[in-house]
């Protein structure tokens, strides 16, 4: 009588261990990120950096970690949160998620591979250029590359700011590269919308 009885018990015992742990998971699924903290960490002449997503009670809804890339004094990886999206920059590549949930919306490959220098349009569409990088990058929300230009005949080597306004996207280098204090300023203006050098001085 005592085994049948267990076997009995033991099948309504899971079942209610399972119904007790299923609204527990089911919170957890459900929970959204309102929060995004990163942290860069280095170890061995190399750093990498950590991109959390928490939600209103500091709990982790989602972790995304870059690789590792060598310590250098340009900028490799940098993180972004701009309205619902969280923008990775990691080496020669950008990566979109979506901040509540940490969903990866796109990557995209073939930008700048350090220094990254970055602004939007009032359309969100994403305008990047970084370090030593001949080109200019026009990114669309959904991740494409629009269109590309090479500014190499200008002698432009170090970016440091980004705007964009109305029809036309600016962007200013400093020629020697030192905390951007020197008198020797270049500003090149595109068209937002073919990625053409209309003027530059």
């Amino acid at each position: 009588m005592k085994k049948k009885t267990r076997k009995i018990l033991l099948p309504v015992i899971l079942f209610l261990i399972l119904m007790a742990m299923m609204p527990v998971q089911a919170q957890a699924a459900n929970r959204t990120a309102t929060t995004v903290r990163m942290k860069t960490y280095y170890k061995s002449g190399k750093k990498f950096m950590t991109v959390r997503g928490l939600d209103s009670r500091s709990r982790l809804v989602w972790k995304y970690t870059t690789k590792s890339y060598p310590a250098t004094e340009l900028k490799q990886i940098t993180c972004l949160v701009r309205a619902d999206k969280v923008y990775v920059f990691e080496s020669s590549k950008v990566i979109a998620f979506r901040k509540k949930d940490g969903r990866r919306l796109w990557s995209t490959s073939k930008i700048s591979p350090a220094g990254h220098i970055f602004g939007f349009d009032r359309y969100d569409n994403l305008y990047v250029t970084g370090y030593y990088d001949k080109y200019v990058y026009k990114i669309s929300t959904k991740g494409k590359i629009i269109w590309k230009t090479n500014t190499f005949r200008t002698g432009n080597y170090w970016p440091y700011k980004v705007t964009a306004s109305g029809n036309y996207v600016t962007i200013l280098y400093d020629m020697n590269s030192r905390n951007y204090s020197s008198r020797k300023v270049h500003k090149i203006i595109f068209n937002m919308r073919n990625g053409r050098i209309v003027r530059y001085s």
